[in-house]
């Protein structure tokens, strides 16, 4: 991965090795420097694949965002406030997370904080003994988590009805036509992982998810249905 939008261009090497093996770059006869990490359509990618670093990012943005509405929107009107949220922090914290949705507990836990936060913003109750559970059952907000895997669905449905420029015949593969009782006509085989972390990528995951569906989801006529 190359970044040509500064003066000094930079190199991004992506390998999964633990010994890595240094490659000098050169652009018209100039060095280029090589670095871990790179930020690329706003997604921070890192040269072992991980998505810490990118989602603390993500989630300190997003904090810095609901820490400015609690010093300026200085109102009581929760639905107000609620609209707030939505509109200016929960995009921050969802922004391509089809590509970078954790799977680790602590990193998941650490993205539901921006969302309790925001609960506790949009109600007004920052006593320690109340129950944020209980304050987004109130206002009916899903789990982040929840989120994520619905965004990472509905890009699976638009992958299977070739609404996408990925083709899903080039990363998946249909299920045998024998199928069981519990399966559905437009099920996938899950990819074969050969790391640890590959299972918990996009491909694995969704389509663990997607096969879960009833055919009567994954047959909706539309996004807008599905």
């Amino acid at each position: 991965m190359m970044d040509l939008n500064t003066d000094k261009c930079k190199v991004l090497t992506i390998s999964r090795k633990r010994r890595k093996v240094q490659h000098v770059y050169h652009l018209h006869n100039a060095p280029l420097e090589s670095v871990e990490s790179m930020k690329y359509l706003g997604v921070t990618t890192t040269s072992d694949l991980k998505w810490t670093q990118h989602i603390n990012n993500t989630v300190n943005e997003a904090n810095n965002v609901l820490s400015f509405l609690r010093r300026n929107l200085r109102i009581k009107s929760s639905d107000i406030k609620a609209t707030a949220y939505k509109t200016l922090v929960r995009p921050v914290i969802e922004y391509a997370s089809t590509v970078w949705d954790p799977s680790t507990k602590n990193l998941i836990h650490q993205v539901e904080m921006v969302q309790r936060r925001a609960a506790r913003f949009t109600l007004n109750r920052y006593h320690n003994t109340s129950s944020v559970t209980r304050m987004l059952q109130e206002l009916d907000w899903t789990t982040l988590e929840q989120r994520r895997e619905n965004d990472r669905l509905i890009m699976m449905y638009k992958i299977h009805n070739n609404l996408t420029p990925l083709s899903a015949q080039d990363y998946i593969i249909k299920q045998a036509t024998q199928l069981t009782r519990a399966s559905q006509p437009h099920s996938y085989q899950v990819p074969y992982s050969r790391t640890e972390s590959h299972p918990h990528s996009f491909f694995p995951r969704t389509v663990r998810n997607w096969n879960s569906l009833s055919s009567e989801i994954v047959s909706a006529p539309s996004v807008g249905s599905f």
